[in-house]
């Protein structure tokens, strides 16, 4: 078993001490401009339900549909809160996480934390929460959970979560269960024995 508390305190060394060369960055936010605009682009309209589909679209060293998902959930928060939205505004996110979040170099996705400082920086009112009994029914959250509490191997994703009319919404999770009345129902709905790691 691994706790935690060591899963985040690993996203903070490889946070801090991994980042993308200003280079590559370079590299990687031209090449995603071209091929989020050009006519086999993967993004839509709205919010960015389609993860597995950006395996041409770079981060860090390794790709948006192996390890975005963090990056996906800002996205989509931020479009719910009608911030920000387009291909230009995705591409300028994940050049952002190179910098600093984007935990070994991108290959096991962007830290929490980073998402945290991005929404404290760009003026988004907000908080972590820690335990499932904390959550509270926010208009807009993002949460990140372990796929499957008894077996780790099956990874980490990061979601956002949307209260609609007729529930919550989780963004960017084919499986998640529809029509959650509560925002803890909605992150226990995530996936089939989804864990929480945090949420903000």
């Amino acid at each position: 078993h691994i706790s935690t508390k060591l899963i985040l305190a690993i996203y903070i060394v490889f946070d801090f001490f991994c980042t993308v060369r200003k280079k590559k960055r370079r590299e990687n936010f031209e090449h995603n401009i071209v091929h989020l605009t050009g006519d086999k682009s993967p993004m839509g309209r709205g919010f960015i339900e389609n993860q597995n589909e950006w395996g041409n679209i770079h981060f860090g060293k390794t790709t948006m549909a192996f390890a975005g998902c963090e990056i996906m959930a800002v996205y989509n928060a931020l479009y719910a809160l009608g911030v920000r939205s387009g291909p230009e505004f995705i591409s300028e996110l994940i050049s952002v996480f190179e910098v600093k979040g984007a935990a070994l170099q991108g290959w096991i996705g962007s830290s929490p934390f980073a998402i945290k400082r991005y929404l404290d920086k760009h003026g988004i009112k907000c908080r972590i929460v820690w335990k499932e009994e904390k959550l509270s029914d926010v208009n807009v959250a993002i949460a990140t959970i372990y796929n499957d509490r008894y077996n780790l191997y099956s990874q980490i994703h990061t979601v956002a979560l949307t209260k609609e009319a007729d529930g919550y919404v989780v963004h960017n999770a084919s499986r998640a269960k529809k029509g959650c009345q509560t925002l803890r129902e909605a992150v226990n709905g995530v996936s089939v024995a989804p864990k929480l790691i945090c949420a903000i």
